[in-house]
């Protein structure tokens, strides 16, 4: 398996988080303990796919695909402050932040992370395997193990 598939099985278990906070979302009333599980395992999953990935786009950008890794990295950007609070809003207790942070910040963070997902993976991965050589794939590899 090369790196790209790697990367796309590794969305699929985004994907799976983002299921779960979306089922917290529609609860009545918060499950502190199976949020901050949810959160913690997607925000786990996230940053370390990030780095991973903004590696490969380094790649990617310097060969030929200059766009898509672009608007991929500014995609990244503009979760961060999404993420940040959802993050100040469960560490402070207010069970009323938190539900306004889950309705506004958490569903933007699902929507967004969803394009953002299915971008890669339809555009920026899609080109990348059509244009990239077996042994450039290779390479790509090579630098997720650094």
């Amino acid at each position: 398996m090369n790196c790209i598939e790697k990367l796309k099985q590794e969305h699929e278990k985004i994907e799976r988080e983002l299921l779960e906070l979306e089922t917290i979302i529609g609860e009545d009333e918060i499950n502190y303990s199976n949020l901050l599980h949810v959160i913690k395992k997607l925000y786990e999953l996230w940053n370390s796919h990030e780095i991973k990935e903004e590696k490969v786009f380094s790649i990617l950008e310097k060969e030929r695909i200059k766009m898509p890794v672009k608007t991929m990295l500014f995609e990244h950007k503009q979760l961060k402050p999404h993420k940040i609070a959802l993050e100040k809003a469960i560490n402070s207790g207010n069970n009323q932040d938190v539900k306004d942070v889950l309705n506004s910040h958490a569903k933007t963070i699902i929507t967004q992370l969803r394009n953002h997902i299915n971008s890669e993976d339809e555009i920026l991965y899609t080109i990348a395997l059509s244009e990239f050589t077996k042994q450039e794939i290779k390479e790509l590899e090579s630098c997720l193990n650094e």
